[in-house]
This record gives structure tokens, sequence and C-alpha cells, in this order.
């Protein structure tokens, strides 16, 4: 049995408000309609279409899920360069994430994960070739030599199994070939940027074919810190000062941002006989890059008369606001000098005194605790896939093994003041096995299976602080060290089965089922130790916990906290598909996402009985369309959803830790995409997502005493996308394209309270791209500007009004400008 090959097209699924979907769309319809008997060829945004989300091989206009998929060579042309480059495209979808987006996660439809320990599994499965990435931290990798990536919305627990509640996201490397092929590509851009990438592929015997990928890439950061340059940002008799130009470790005050990577990747195809095949890869990626580049934002928190958070908000126009002289407590005296006089030591400024110079611009910010090359991540894995045809039936088997290691620091107030440091490290091993059968008849379509999952997820992740800081000498210690060791082992067995079935030629039933039965042992503890973060510590390693921290005795009141949980977990479909013409596709139907229960890990002053957290229940019911119009010129495709949340998994950041609790949620919204290639040479690309969530009675304190309805964390009401692209050709014997892409996202909360100083403007970010390619499609040059405009904006960030006086924020990257060379035979 030959290893299968899959184009994959675009069907960019988006919600939109009615008013503005249809004064768009007429317009464009126009257009094509005008066009309608002009040629059509050479559409990039058009192309021919397969995609395996129901575990085989078909049309994805055939499929009755709302699917965005991106072909390799439409992925290039978008610029994409990492997993997560793809939802700024995606409508509906956004990210998440920590460590100033060194970690990124998908949100899908508003279903989103605000736990970033590394325990936790992401409520949207990532899938390469087949195999589930278990760690959520994995969502974020290089993307290089792919042959598609498909974007499945909605639970699509039936098939792909536990953790895919919101969706999935499938990346489709391309396969070793019997044909000797390969291409070579190179970068250069702004940041002193230089990306290489590159592969090979051919055949060794008649039987047995490889194919070996490779990718080396690096910048240097792009958020200027002026630390080492003695910028004194307070007053002179605060004690400590902030900065005197001498960082509290020596070399920080490093600019942060850079990356440097590399990753291989290979593949055997074995040919076994013409019923018998069997692939073999394996993968290795390292990635060193700097402390998480956060900005300092000053907030001030609202208390209640006992002192617990209401609510925070920022500090504007360089002025305290009146609330500042009673809702602040002792522990906002910025000189921690026990004389409290209800102001911070500059209005405006955090705690100590900080404001950044250019508040979240990227060119100026200060961090003391800032290294360009302190943060560590390394994955590996291998995978086998066997398949053997039989005269009914296909059996599949996929084996994979994957793991990851991380280790890193960010500097947790993101200012010059040396307060606390936060710090990660992580061990995660996953072994998956899917057993699985395809069969068919004139009338049905099936697929049923067993699979295995098998996670080792150890974590330690705290706070440090230093004798030499502005905290410790008035407390009272010397070092100070807080490791949070969770330690989770997680079995999974499941069976599933789906059936289609023709009740006419036209109208098909489908059916699901998946019983899964899984288990969690669970061991958490938190340490105070110190002697660990002394004198002499270079930037190579600013620090690490020693044995002596992690055997010191608990700090927890109840000592170690361990569990072991065990249940079972059921998802299913049902759907109705019905052919009202060739090319025009109506679906309906219920899909029931599961996602497991697990454990806090939020430090030493949560209780026993919290730690635990309930599963969360999806149940989704959809509506939509797929239709391809004007003999083939363009694409409509459209669904309105409805989710019913029970027990959704509330992840809300508190303070230096994050809680989650179950609450009950309400997602609806609408999905559209419109694509057309209306004449020869010019692609169009429209689409759009609205999605109206709510979490409802969220604790607000933690004693049940205020409850509040709130929007899921980096979750936008709106996203648009779109694309306009023209092509001239026998332009130097080739063809000459120009093309302008725009992404808009609409105001977004990064944490679960929803507090004012947690909202993040929306933002319009454009990219133009201009690409000359020769007529035998061998040699390409492409000259790019990423986010043209230059846009400044926040998309990431934590609460910590009651730590510093500030909350961390993250930017995206700057105006990025660069040129590439692409040689393919």
């Amino acid at each position: 049995m030959k290893q299968k090959h899959y184009l994959c097209h675009q069907t960019n699924r988006s919600t939109f408000a009615p008013n503005l979907l249809f004064s768009h769309c007429s317009l464009i319809l126009a257009t094509a309609i005008s066009f309608a008997n002009s040629a059509f060829a050479q559409s990039v945004a058009l192309e021919e279409i397969t995609v395996t989300a129901q575990k085989r091989a078909e049309s994805a206009q055939d499929v009755g899920i709302a699917i965005t998929a991106f072909s390799g060579e439409q992925m290039e042309q978008l610029g994409v360069s990492n997993s997560v480059d793809i939802a700024k495209f995606t409508p509906g979808v956004s990210l998440s994430g920590s460590f100033a987006g060194q970690q990124q996660q998908f949100s899908i439809r508003g279903v989103t994960q605000n736990d970033f320990n590394d325990h936790v599994e992401s409520p949207n499965a990532i899938y390469i070739d087949e195999a589930y990435v278990a760690m959520q931290q994995g969502q974020i990798f290089a993307t290089f030599d792919m042959e598609r990536v498909e974007v499945l919305k909605g639970p699509q627990g039936t098939l792909f199994g536990r953790n895919a509640t919101g969706g999935l996201v499938h990346f489709v490397t391309k396969k070793p070939t019997q044909e000797f092929e390969g291409y070579v590509d190179a970068t250069v851009g702004s940041y002193n940027q230089q990306r290489f990438e590159g592969a090979l592929s051919g055949p060794i015997s008649e039987a047995v074919s490889y194919r070996l990928s490779g990718l080396w890439t690096e910048h240097e950061g792009y958020l200027e810190n002026q630390f080492d340059e003695g910028i004194t940002y307070t007053p002179e008799n605060l004690t400590p000062p902030l900065s005197n130009g001498e960082p509290a470790l020596a070399g920080a005050g490093d600019d942060l941002g850079g990356d440097e990577t590399w990753a291989l990747r290979g593949q055997l195809q074995f040919d076994i006989d013409d019923t018998q095949s069997l692939l073999v890869s394996g993968f290795y990626t390292e990635s060193t890059q700097s402390i998480g580049p956060y900005q300092s934002a000053p907030v001030i928190a609202e208390l209640d008369d006992q002192g617990r958070i209401l609510n925070t908000y920022r500090v504007a126009n360089d002025e305290v606001r009146e609330a500042f002289n009673t809702n602040t407590g002792a522990a906002v005296d910025g000189a921690f000098d026990g004389d409290f006089d209800g102001l911070r030591p500059v209005p405006g400024g955090d705690w100590y005194g900080y404001r950044d110079p250019d508040g979240n611009g990227l060119d100026r910010t200060s961090s003391d605790f800032a290294f360009d090359d302190a943060n560590t991540y390394e994955t590996g894995g291998a995978t086998l896939n066997y398949g053997v045809d039989f005269d009914s039936f296909t059996f599949t088997s996929v084996s994979d093994y994957k793991y990851h290691e991380k280790s890193t620091f960010l500097d947790l107030e993101a200012g010059p003041q040396s307060q606390f440091t936060w710090s990660g490290v992580a061990d995660i091993d996953s072994f998956t096995q899917e057993l699985r059968i395809n069969g068919e008849t004139d009338t049905t379509r099936w697929v049923t299976g067993f699979y295995y999952l098998n996670i080792d997820a150890l974590s330690i992740t705290g706070l440090s602080a230093l004798d030499t800081g502005t905290v410790l000498p008035d407390f009272g210690f010397v070092d100070f060290d807080e490791p949070r060791i969770s330690d989770l082992q997680t079995e999974s067995y499941s069976v599933f089965g789906q059936m289609e079935f023709d009740l006419t030629p036209e109208l098909t039933l489908v059916t699901g089922l998946r019983i899964t039965r899984e288990s969690k042992d669970y061991a958490f503890d938190v340490r105070f130790s110190g002697s660990i973060l002394g004198a002499g510590l270079g930037n190579e390693n600013p620090f690490g916990w020693d044995a002596a921290a992690l055997n010191a005795p608990s700090s927890r009141a109840t000592g170690e906290f361990t569990d072991s949980t065990s249940e079972n977990l059921t998802t299913g479909k049902i759907q109705l598909d019905w052919h009202l013409q060739e090319n025009i596709l109506l679906y309906a139907g219920f899909n029931r996402g599961v996602k497991a229960g697990s454990f806090n890990s939020s430090g030493a002053a949560l209780p026993d009985d919290q730690i635990p957290y309930d599963k969360e229940i999806l149940h989704a019911y959809e509506v939509g369309i797929k239709s391809d119009l004007f003999d083939g010129l363009a694409r409509l495709n459209a669904a309105v959803y409805y989710y019913d949340y029970q027990d959704y998994q509330a992840s809300r950041w508190d303070g230096l830790g994050n809680v989650i609790t179950n609450n009950d949620a309400e997602i609806k919204g609408v999905d559209v995409e419109f694509i057309a290639s209306p004449t020869n040479g010019l692609d169009l690309m429209l689409s759009a997502g609205y999605v109206d969530a709510q979490v409802n009675d969220l604790d607000l304190i933690g004693d049940g005493s205020i409850l509040v309805d709130v929007r899921p964390t980096f979750s936008p009401e709106t996203t648009l996308s779109g694309l306009v692209r023209y092509a001239f050709y026998d332009v130097f014997q080739g063809s000459l394209s120009f093309q302008l892409s725009a992404s808009y996202q609409s105001s977004i909360y990064s944490n679960l309270s929803n507090f004012d100083s947690t909202e993040f403007d929306d933002w319009t970010v454009v990219d133009v791209r201009t690409r000359w390619q020769s007529n035998d499609s061998q040699w390409a040059v492409d000259v790019f500007v990423n986010n043209a405009f230059d846009e400044t904006y926040n998309v990431i960030g934590f609460d910590l009004a009651m730590v510093c006086g500030c909350n961390e924020e993250a930017q995206g990257k700057p105006r990025w400008m660069g040129a590439s060379l692409n040689y393919q035979f």
C-alpha cells in the first residue's frame, strides 16, 4: 500500500456580523459574476483540496465540519513561519500563551486554556502526522517542509479523542517520494534575521524512499532594553534605588525577544508489497531564547474593606486615582520601610515608582533580569505509521513517542527593580498508540478503533529572589526560592467508531461514539529554600534549583498533596449531511466534547479540597453550508453554532498563581468564509468570525461572596482577515505577484477576572508580499513587510497588581522586513 499524499485547500471559516458580511460579500460576488467567463488558472486561494478530517482522504467540501485548511504553498505565500501564525488567518481562532509568547496555544471559538502549567493539557488538540502532541507548550513550533495544515472547529472527540473539546489543528508534513526532489530556502530580515531551510527526498530502492528536512533560524531581540545604560527612573530618596545601571546578576540587561532555533526531521517509507506500507519518522528541535520579553504596565488594585481585590485599573495620565489613598494597603509602600503614606513614590508608577518610558512601545524598556540566551526548549520524538489493505477494509497502526524539556526564566515585574524572578523547568514524556480499521460499502463508510495514551509530566515552577533585591532585606530573608513541584501521570484507554449511512443518494446520516477510561496520579508540593541564587551566577544559567531546594521541608500547611482519579468520558456525534446540489452541502448536527478533570498547582495557599477540579462537557449544536459557485470561480462556506458548556474549567490568574474552578458557560457564534478567483491571476479571500461567549458566576474573590459573569480569556468577539493577490505573467520568464493581507482582532481579556487593566485593545495588522516565480517553478524570490504599519498591540499579560503594582504585558512583533530566495529541484 503506497503512502498517500494529499493536496490541501484553504477553507477559512469565519464568523461575522450579518450586515457587514453581506456588504462585503455582495461586492465580491458582483466582481466574480462580472468575470465569470474569464480564464481561471494558477489560483493560489482555490486549490484542489483533500483532507483527512474523518480519518480518510476526501474533499474538504464534502466534509460536514467547519474546516480551515492551508496547503504548504499557501502557508509559504502567507508568510507562515511557525505553527501559530495560521491563527490570524483563521476566523474564530486566537492565541493565548505565557512567557511573553514563547509558549502559545490555540483558542478556538471561545474554548481556551489560561492555565499554562506544564502538566495541564489544552482543550484544543494538536496533531502532527496523525500523532497527538500531549504537552500544551508543544503547540508552537517552526513550520517547514509542510504538506498542509487543517483546523477543525467544534468538538472532534469521536475520532480524535481526548482534549479535542474546542477543535483541533493537524499539521501534515511532506512525505518521502520515489522521485528525487528537494528545495533550499534562505531568508534574511529585520533584527539580523537569518533563516535557512531545505529538504531532500528520493529513492533508496524500488521499495524504500527517504525524506530529510532541516531548519536553522535566528534573530536578535526586538525589545530594546536600556537598563545597562545607567538610567535611574525613581527618586533619589527611594530605598533601595531602582537602578544605578548595575544589574543584580552579572551580564544582565540584554535586549529581549531574540531566538535561535534548529530542527531536523527524517522519514523512511517502506512499500513492503502492494498492500502494506510502513512510514518511520523522527524529529528533533532545539530553541534558545531570551528571557520572556514582557514589559511593565503600572496598575492599581481596588480592594474592599477586607483587603480583597475587586478590580484593577491602569494608571492613566501619570496621576494616581483617588482610590489609591484608601484601597492599596501597607504592601504598596514602595520603600518597604513600614511608613506607608498612601502614595507610590512616583505618581503613575508601580510600587517602586517605575514607569516604562514609552508605555508598551518596543523602543525603550528597563529590565534588570534580562538575558538574551537564558530560555531553552528541546523536543524530540518518533512515529511509526503502518498500514495494510485487505479486501474489504484497511488496517492502520500509529505508534508515537514524544518528549519535551524546557528551562525558562523571566523578570516577574519586568522592570529595573530586583523583586521576584519566575522560573520553570519541565520534563514531559508521552506515548500514544492508535489501532483503527476503515471500510466502506456502496452506501456506508465506517471507521472503528482503539487508542492508548500515557503521559508522564514533571514540572517545577516558582519564585526566586536575591538578598540584594528590593524585597528580601526588609522582610528578613537572605535568599529565597519557592519551587512548586507537580508530578502528573496520566493513562487513558478508549474505543471509538463512526459510521455514515446514505439514507438517499443526497442525504447521509453520520453517527459516532467514543468511550474513554482515564486515570491520573498526582503529587504536588511547595518548598521554601535559600542559598540557591547566591552571587557569581552568570547568564548561561542565571540560577537553578539544586537538590537541597527540592528536598527542603514542605511549605504547605498540610504537607505534600497526593491524589488519584479515574473516570469514564463519553464523546459522540449525530449529524445529517444533505447534498442539495453537486457543489452545495448543508449539514446540521450535535457533538459532545469532554475534557478530563485534573489538578491545580497554584501554590501553598490553596486548600487540599480545592486542588482537584472536575471534567468539562461541551454540547455543541451546529448548522453549516459549503458551496462552490460560478463554475468553481468562488467558494462560500458558513456555519452557525451554539455551545452549552457544563463545568467549564475556568482558569483565573490570582496574584502569583492561577486557580481553576468549574463554571457553566455559553458560547454562540458564526463562521463565514468567501474565496474567489474571478479572473486569471486574481485571488480574493474574506473571512470573519463572531463569538459571543460568557462564563457564568465566576467566584471573583474565592469565598463565594462576589459572583460575576465574564468573557473567556483570549477570546475576541470579532476576527476578520482578508487577502488580495494579483499575479502578472510573462515577467522576466516568470510570474510577478503582489499580495496584501490584513488581520483584525477585537479586544480581549488576558485574565478571566475581566479587570479593566487586563483588557487589551483591538488591533489590525497588515502584511505586504511580492513574489517573482520562474515559469518552471524552480526559482522564487519574495520580498515582504510584516506588520507594515508597525502596529503596537498587546497579546499576552498577567495581573500582578498585588505583587508589584503592575502587570506583565507582551506585544506582537514590530514591523519586520525581509527577503527570501527559494530553489526547487
